[in-house]
């Protein structure tokens, strides 16, 4: 074991990590990107990982120009060890891994799970089983490894570096409630497959969104104030809805529902009022780009076949329109456009696929929690 090697090895065992159970196939998939720490990314620019750039990774790393077996490409160049270690767990907390925590339990698990993400190209033995061949040898070197005095004091997972919490307001929006129409706002609009209606599934959707803004808040160092515009089965005007939002001062307004439509037409899609009927149009697209994406992201995870459906302008006119996006009941004037808002479309619920994955099957609560959590990232990023 060369030195390098063995510097990591015993800092991240004296490291205290999320999912310490994970400990010694990370350390195992370490030694097959870097041989060991023998190659010249290891060596040179400490990313044993073998990860890629990306803009998001600039808390813990800068970018550096790398010949690959796969060909040059751009890397992460971390500038000591715990940064390399915390930037894993934060690259594996982006979109594309969603889905990981809930394949936490073993080792074997977890990277059978973010291995064909990790490196897609097929190979035998199958990357996942590369990494698994060396586990055995991770857990010795961790087990061997002395603990000193530089125990990290609190999780490293997705902890970013001083400077970089987020602080603002955000109020959620769950669609529909109640059993009558109430300003403009229906008690219900869709049914699933199953016959669970889309105001049960909004209200769920908006609380585990508010716990993993929660989690993340206390992960991160963010300071966060997170309101709904109903924690109950009631029905509220949707002027009533905006303006909680001008109440809170909110930074971010999210409007949650469900489509339906013929039991076949499925997808993901968002919305925001269109230009003349917007102070904040350039911004609201980018909110709204930002959340669909990660909606879709997340259910793509789990169901490949999740169509985009993309971000689409509201240019209805009259009771028709979007009026929970309307900016006066928002709080936003053309001098002072703070609060961002969008509608997201989360998926057609009358498609018995989707019922399947998001209500009917044993993993939907996982399903569930993870597109809470894909939402609650976006959120955080957008402030």
């Amino acid at each position: 074991m060369n030195s390098l090697l063995r510097d990591l090895v015993n800092l991240y065992a004296a490291l205290t990590i999320e999912f310490p159970q994970l400990k010694a196939v990370t350390l195992a998939q370490w030694l097959l990107e870097s041989g060991r720490a023998t190659s010249a990314l290891a060596q040179d620019h400490y990313n044993f990982g073998g990860i890629k750039w990306r803009e998001e990774m600039q808390p813990y790393a800068t970018k550096v120009s790398y010949d690959a077996s796969d060909g040059r490409g751009d890397y992460c160049d971390f500038g000591n060890l715990e940064d390399f270690i915390r930037g894993y767990w934060f690259f594996i907390d982006r979109p594309p891994y969603a889905g990981w925590r809930s394949h936490t339990a073993t080792g074997q698990e977890f990277i059978e799970f973010i291995g064909p993400i990790y490196a897609p190209a097929p190979s035998t033995p199958s990357y996942a089983q590369k990494v698994l061949n060396l586990l055995s040898e991770a857990a010795g070197l961790l087990d061997d490894a002395p603990l000193g005095d530089d125990a990290s004091d609190g999780p490293v997972v997705v902890s970013p570096p001083a400077g970089t919490a987020k602080s603002g307001v955000i109020v959620l929006d769950p669609g529909h409630g109640g059993t009558a129409n109430v300003g403009g706002s229906s008690a219900n609009n869709a049914t699933s497959f199953s016959g669970i209606l889309e105001k049960q599934m909004t209200l769920d959707l908006a609380r585990r969104v508010q716990q993993a803004l929660g989690d993340l808040a206390a992960a991160g160092g963010h300071d966060l104030k997170v309101f709904l515009t109903r924690s109950s089965d009631v029905n509220i005007g949707i002027q009533a809805r905006a303006r909680t939002a001008k109440a809170k001062n909110a930074d971010l307004f999210l409007s949650l529902h469900f489509n339906a439509f013929n039991g076949q037409s499925s997808g993901t899609e968002a919305f925001i009022r269109s230009r003349p009927r917007n102070v904040n149009y350039d911004a609201d697209l980018q909110f709204a780009t930002r959340v669909q994406s990660a909606v879709l992201r997340s259910l793509r995870t789990h169901r490949p076949a999740t169509r985009d459906r993309g971000v689409k302008v509201d240019t209805t006119s009259g009771p028709g329109g979007l009026g929970v996006l309307n900016d006066p009941d928002l709080g936003n004037t053309e001098g002072d456009a703070r609060c961002r808002a969008c509608l997201v479309e989360t998926e057609f619920i009358d498609v018995k696929e989707v019922d399947d994955l998001l209500n009917r099957n044993p993993a939907a609560p996982a399903v569930r929690r993870d597109l809470a959590l894909a939402i609650a990232t976006a959120l955080i990023d957008a402030l």
